[in-house]
């Protein structure tokens, strides 16, 4: 096979969109609309392949960020390191734009799934709650902090605390740790090392 003339510098890429294979279409479906809150943009079957897709988005210039294909996938089975994230995938993770947002979603996950079974913690650089969906894929929704610490750090938080004693609390013990610094400064870093200029958050 010959290789196509390109030009010798690194591709420009931006992520697009993530597509897990599921057991059940509908139960899925029925989670990542309801509680996840997708908005389904298009379904449909691929006769050459013999599978059956459902897209989903919550950015009107993403025809789709999210799709689940049913999948004759049998037991994937689990990661024995993982404690609770050992299911089929580490992690999906969603953005939310305030610690209120964050116990609205930790609401909505405890009434499917029991509050005993979600993660809380912070990793210094965000606020946390890790969950599962209907097929044991871990998922985490997350409120970025003012700070960046090195990584990986997860130490439990109270959510019911208000935002004022959460914030003091965190703030301390980032403080603490090795690397601290504003996160708006270990952005700009990052973003040099990329030669990328920084693109404005969706909120």
């Amino acid at each position: 096979m010959t290789a196509l003339k390109a030009p010798a510098r690194a591709p420009k890429i931006q992520f697009s969109h993530f597509g897990i294979n599921v057991r059940d279409m509908d139960l899925m479906e029925d989670f990542y609309t309801k509680v996840v809150g997708f908005t389904v943009t298009d379904r449909g079957s691929v006769e050459s392949l013999g599978v059956s897709l459902v897209f989903m988005s919550m950015d009107p210039m993403e025809h789709h960020q999210f799709v689940i294909c049913d999948a004759d996938i049998g037991d994937l089975g689990s990661n024995s390191k993982g404690a609770f994230f050992a299911g089929p995938i580490n992690q999906l993770s969603f953005r939310l734009e305030s610690l209120d947002d964050l116990r609205i979603m930790h609401n909505r996950l405890a009434e499917r799934t029991g509050p005993e079974k979600l993660l809380v913690g912070t990793h210094g650089i965000a606020w946390s709650v890790y969950a599962h969906d209907p097929e044991d894929n871990t998922l985490e929704f997350f409120v970025d902090t003012p700070w960046f610490i090195d990584q990986p750090v997860l130490v439990p938080f109270d959510l019911s605390k208000s935002d004022d004693e959460i914030v003091a609390e965190t703030e301390a013990m980032c403080r603490e740790e090795p690397g601290f610094q504003p996160y708006g400064e270990w952005r700009d870093e990052l973003a040099k090392e990329l030669k990328r200029p920084l693109v404005a958050k969706p909120f």
